[in-house]
């Protein structure tokens, strides 16, 4: 019903009309657009009124299911309440009988009271008049000072002081003819919670003689509310006007006897004759309708509550079900109006779409560097750009049409066989790339390349090509001229690679000799020279050595660079081995420079397979540097691990002068010289680094420098991890001997 009234409150119609649309509500043609942003605000409008209207529908039906649930409670407190005064008023009844049962044994003095009454005559009458009253707990006779005389419960009774009694302070002190109804108490007798119906006892001048009084149990009562209640979360209660609770189900005898508070709208709307009202709960603040009923005849009231989130629950099922349409509604105008806007949008830029595509066309057939083209289904040209004049075959464009490619290739006899292979794609109606071909006009002569795309009518009918061409003259020239400059420089390399392996072998045989005689002398007239001849002798012979060294990085590094040098006699070393035997060498050279030489090696290293003799020169070029660029006082540590990958580290760390960014490239750089001047401090070809690094790469390695200016260099030379073998016990030794920070490693040990 509700979602029919959201039909009925909202009519929306659009309608497009040439480059218009028409939105239409409530029949009232209220907007007009002209653009596909009207059409969207439209539709946004649209949504908007229509998710106000769920919602207001939603409202009303929650409203109208308080509303049902309050009726529902009224009705139900209706009867309860009848049901109550109708329960009461039976025992009510047995009391003035048992009032007149007094007077019949012509009671008249407070003396007489105890005296006639205390009999089990008497107690026999009074269990006589409950047996058809299932709700009553006991009746009882109490003197005029608060004992009790006689019940129904047992013979002989109890001595029963209640003059403490509510029910008895107040017919007690007023003289008052109308049954009077106690707040629940327990019992003394029996210990349940019980509800008092008594009436005064007087004598014959009005004197009060004494009270009886009927016990009616409140479990009577919550066992009838709970027998009648039929919905979750309802709860009956049965209240004195006075708002003291007397019955409840569910029961909770902890609130049995409490009162409410005198802010309660339960009292205003007790006041008024009944009625509804909503409250946070008067048991466990739980938000609640109450319906309110006095029981006419009593000072009493039924009261019917029930839980709002309890009552609410088939709104909210309803609710959810008309979310989930409004939703689907919602959606799916989203995807109606979208489409529309879509729609309309493209039938507004199509006209201008196309006059700019016009626009653009022409402005990049005048400007670009390449012409374009169109052919017939015989290859024949039938347009061609103004950019074949200006920027191609620098001709008109007219000239060229009516003739095909091959018409204008001024080698097509020498490239048949390009020519054949190009009409089979063709034939084929392929697209083509790059197709390369020379062409010939008066007085010039020049290279184009051309690309196309099949052209096909709607029924799939080959019509011709399309495509664009490009004057690629100077190019081709350009890559002519570097290709025959690059053969050229590879013959230099050749020439000075075969030089400078001449000029080694050449330059060996005298040295050798140099060094030869050298040695010879030393040892032949050791000690017939004067102590500086003999020096002379030294230095000769150092000098000899040292340049032959020189003789030998140079053609090891031209062998580099020619991929002429290959390693040798590869084998399984040990690394400790190969490292005490570079530092053995080096060490009376440091010591002789004021440098501790150290060492620093992993345990239980594995075995590295590779060239030792070139393992040895990397270490000792690396060393040889460190101590060079190391002040007296320093330290230089040669360092040896395995990292986890199987990689072997072989590290050169000196604490000399340290290098910027900039001078590590020049480093790196065969006969790079960081001090390049005339009073440079320290002497050599700059060919150490940059060979080590080409032997440690020829190990399928590498080799890198980290290195701060006045803070020392660190080399380290990484052979890859297929280089090495590992033992069953090199696997677990390797996991412990990782490289590490300086900072982080072993003590060291000369």
């Amino acid at each position: 019903m509700q979602i029919g009234k959201i039909g009925a409150l909202i009519k929306l119609r659009v309608r497009l009309t040439g480059r218009d649309a028409i939105v239409n509500i409530m029949g009232w043609e209220t907007l007009r657009f002209n653009t596909s942003r009207g059409l969207a605000l439209s539709g946004l409008l649209f949504i908007a009124i229509m998710l106000i209207a769920a919602c207001l529908a939603i409202w009303n039906l929650r409203e109208d299911r308080i509303a049902n649930e309050m009726r529902d409670g009224q009705r139900l407190g209706v009867v309860l309440a009848e049901q109550t005064a109708r329960t009461i008023q039976a025992v009510d009844l047995v009391v003035q009988q048992t009032q007149g049962m007094i007077q019949s044994k012509g009671v008249q003095a407070p003396d007489q009271f105890r005296e006639r009454l205390a009999t089990e005559e008497v107690h026999v009458y009074l269990v006589s008049r409950l047996k058809n009253l299932p709700q009553a707990d006991a009746l009882a006779l109490i003197d005029g000072v608060g004992s009790l005389t006689n019940s129904s419960n047992a013979w002989p009774g109890q001595l029963v002081d209640v003059s403490d009694r509510e029910y008895f302070r107040v017919l007690h002190e007023h003289n008052s003819a109308d049954p009077f109804v106690g707040p629940p108490i327990r019992s003394k007798i029996n210990g349940e919670w019980t509800m008092t119906i008594a009436r005064r006892v007087n004598g014959p001048q009005g004197e009060f003689l004494g009270v009886v009084a009927a016990y009616i149990r409140a479990h009577y009562f919550q066992d009838f509310y709970q027998a009648v209640s039929d919905k979750n979360g309802q709860s009956i209660s049965l209240f004195r006007r006075d708002g003291v609770l007397i019955a409840r189900h569910p029961s909770i005898d902890a609130k049995i006897g409490e009162k409410l508070s005198t802010a309660s709208p339960w009292y205003q709307t007790l006041t008024s004759g009944g009625g509804t009202y909503r409250t946070a709960g008067y048991i466990g603040g739980i938000p609640q309708i109450h319906a309110v009923e006095p029981v006419h005849g009593y000072p009493l009231a039924v009261t019917v509550g029930m839980a709002e989130d309890v009552a609410l629950a088939p709104w909210r099922h309803q609710s959810t079900i008309i979310g989930i349409g409004i939703f689907g509604a919602v959606v799916g105008c989203t995807f109606l109006i979208r489409a529309l806007a879509i729609q309309f949008r493209r039938l507004e830029q199509r006209s201008s779409e196309l006059a700019r595509s016009e626009d653009r066309f022409r402005a990049f057939a005048r400007t670009s560097s390449d012409w374009f083209w169109e052919t017939d289904e015989h290859h024949r040209f039938t347009f061609m750009s103004e950019g074949l004049r200006t920027q191609g075959f620098a001709t008109e464009p007219s000239r060229v049409l009516a003739h095909t490619r091959l018409e204008l290739d001024a080698d097509a006899g020498q490239n048949a066989a390009k020519w054949v292979e190009h009409y089979t794609t063709l034939e084929q109606h392929e697209p083509f790339r790059d197709f390369v071909y020379t062409w010939r006009n008066p007085g010039r002569e020049g290279t184009a390349s051309i690309s196309g795309e099949p052209l096909l009518d709607e029924t799939g009918r080959f019509l011709g090509y399309r495509g664009t061409g490009r004057d690629i003259s100077e190019q081709v020239q350009a890559e002519k001229l570097l290709r025959e400059t690059k053969e050229a420089a590879e013959a230099a390399n050749v020439a000075k690679s075969q030089f400078l392996a001449n000029m080694s072998h050449e330059l060996r045989t005298p040295l050798n000799a140099i060094i030869g005689f050298s040695e010879s002398l030393e040892l032949g007239i050791r000690g017939a020279l004067q102590p500086e001849q003999a020096e002379y002798v030294g230095l000769i012979r150092q000098s000899g050595e040292h340049l032959h060294q020189v003789i030998n990085d140079i053609l090891d590094l031209a062998k580099v660079d020619a991929g002429k040098l290959e390693l040798r006699d590869e084998e399984g070393v040990e690394p400790r081995a190969v490292v005490d035997s570079c530092v053995m060498l080096m060490r009376s050279h440091a010591t002789a420079g004021g440098v501790t030489l150290l060492t620093d090696i992993g345990e239980k290293l594995p075995t590295l397979v590779c060239d030792p003799t070139r393992l040895k020169q990397i270490l000792l070029n690396l060393i040889s540097n460190a101590i060079k660029f190391t002040e007296q006082g320093g330290s230089v540590i040669v360092a040896a691990y395995a990292r986890s990958d199987g990689a072997f580290i072989f590290q050169v760390r000196d604490t000399g002068l340290g290098m910027t960014e900039d001078e590590i490239g020049i480093a790196l750089q065969p006969f790079g010289q960081i001090d390049d001047s005339h009073t440079r401090r320290f002497e050599g070809t700059g060919l150490g680094l940059p060979l080590a690094k080409r032997l440690a790469e020829l190990h399928g390695g590498s080799l890198q420098l980290e290195s701060e200016k006045g803070d020392g260099t660190t080399v380290t030379v990484t052979i890859p991890s297929s280089r090495v073998t590992l033992t069953a016990a090199d696997a677990k030794a390797q996991q412990r001997c990782q490289i590490q920070p300086a900072s982080s490693r072993p003590a060291l040990s000369k």
